[in-house]
């Protein structure tokens, strides 16, 4: 399946390789990749066939990355529990006591509670992510008046890659 997904960092990166302690690149919506770092947004094309669905652990990631490259997985697809979730949702399950029951929950009742949640993806293979365009978005330090693409620099001259 060819997906068209975002990624979010502080800076451009015209090819992705890997950096980061899990070696993968963390993908999602536009708005999970502005929630993570807005500074320079990302439109990435891959093409995936096998795919591990996962439950966002919160955090490390790196035994399922693991797991899933030893079953011979390309990517892992999870439901995202935290980012592209607004302010105004959260505010909703505050106000109704669920917020600290979400990391309890299963994916088919955190969807059921938070309609708007969306899935994100884990590259495995992140060299095989096709960067389209680069945004620098508006309201970013240094960012011009609109959504400019902006030509992105090799990952090589960059130390990293902020997840999502």
């Amino acid at each position: 399946m060819r997906l068209t997904l975002w990624h979010g960092s502080d800076r451009p990166i015209s090819r992705f390789t890997g950096a980061g302690p899990d070696r993968a690149l963390h993908l999602g919506t536009r708005a999970q990749a502005e929630m993570r770092n807005g500074a320079f947004l990302h439109e990435v094309e891959i093409e995936v066939k096998r795919v591990r669905r996962s439950r966002d652990p919160g955090g490390d990631w790196s035994g399922r990355v693991r797991a899933a490259r030893s079953a011979g997985a390309e990517a892992i697809v999870y439901l995202n529990r935290y980012e592209g979730i607004t302010f105004e949702v959260i505010t909703r399950l505050a106000a109704a006591g669920r917020l600290g029951d979400l990391d309890k929950m299963t994916d088919k009742a955190f969807r059921q509670l938070v309609p708007e949640a969306q899935d994100s993806l884990i590259l495995l293979e992140p060299d095989r992510a096709r960067v389209l365009r680069v945004l620098h978005p508006p309201g970013i330090s240094g960012s011009p008046d609109r959504a400019d693409a902006i030509p992105p620099v090799p990952e090589e001259d960059s130390p990293g890659i902020s997840p999502l």
